[in-house]
């Protein structure tokens, strides 16, 4: 008899132990009801509310590209609820668009957007269906915008788009060493054999030979001495050849009158 008495308790106690689970799971359930439902109001309320709009569009870095233009293609504008603007495909909407543009950055503050623009700016000049673009060292063309025609950046000749790289590494290896006298060169290109030739602003040519780095350096300093001594001799110069440079030769020849 009290064999069977005890059956009888455990089965009761776990009857009570599942009812306690299933009821402490049903609370659980409950509640995640209770705060998605809220929260989803919540949201709703937000969204909809007219304190939550865009009062201001403040764009910033604006130099070539006018203001007026970036705004033209914003996908929201003053009244648009703020939190429903997607940043990040705006961003990737303008960068598309305007290639003048190396980067660009959405941020929302309390009933403001705030743009910065990061401008791209020529390292180069190159002709692309028979127009003047710019390049920068992202080997990226854009188009000219502003005073950019007029800065002093040397023109790209070449055969190739693998050419092409080959003289923007160039120049990017260049500039940190020649400084300001880069300012001269007009023109740079790949002749026959595949050295490098530049053209001055003075339509001197400089036969300069191969884009070795090992002695760039030391290579520049020297030419320009060169240039500025043999200019110093001569009202014009044809060309000065620097493709002998390795056995310590640099030649000068003077435009004939």
């Amino acid at each position: 008899m009290s064999k069977k008495n005890r059956y009888v308790y455990r089965c009761i106690s776990s009857d009570k132990s599942f009812l306690k689970q299933a009821s402490y799971l049903i609370l659980f359930v409950s509640m995640i009801a209770f705060i998605y439902f809220s929260s989803k109001k919540i949201l709703d309320i937000v969204y909809n509310s007219n304190k939550i709009i865009i009062k201001n569009i403040e764009i910033i870095g604006a130099k070539n590209v006018t203001k007026s233009e970036i705004r033209e293609l914003l996908p929201f504008k003053i009244g648009d609820n703020l939190l429903k603007v997607n940043l990040s495909d705006a961003e990737s909407e303008i960068k598309d668009l305007k290639s003048e543009l190396k980067n660009i950055t959405i941020s929302r503050s309390w009933q403001k957007i705030k743009i910065k623009l990061y401008e791209r700016t020529p390292e180069a000049f190159i002709i692309y269906n028979n127009q003047m673009l710019g390049i920068d060292f992202d080997n990226s063309p854009f188009s000219l915008r502003g005073f950019m025609s007029a800065m002093r950046v040397p023109k790209l000749f070449y055969k190739s788009s693998g050419e092409r790289i080959k003289l923007l590494n160039f120049i990017k290896k260049s500039k940190p060493v020649c400084g300001k006298f880069f300012n001269n060169i007009s023109e740079i290109k790949f002749n026959i054999a595949g050295d490098i030739i530049f053209v001055m602003y003075d339509n001197t040519m400089i036969f300069w030979g191969n884009d070795t780095q090992e002695y760039l350096s030391c290579k520049f300093k020297d030419f320009q001495k060169v240039y500025v001594d043999a200019m110093s001799k001569h009202e014009r110069l044809e060309y000065i050849d620097m493709t002998l440079y390795s056995f310590g030769k640099a030649i000068v020849k003077p435009m004939l009158k």
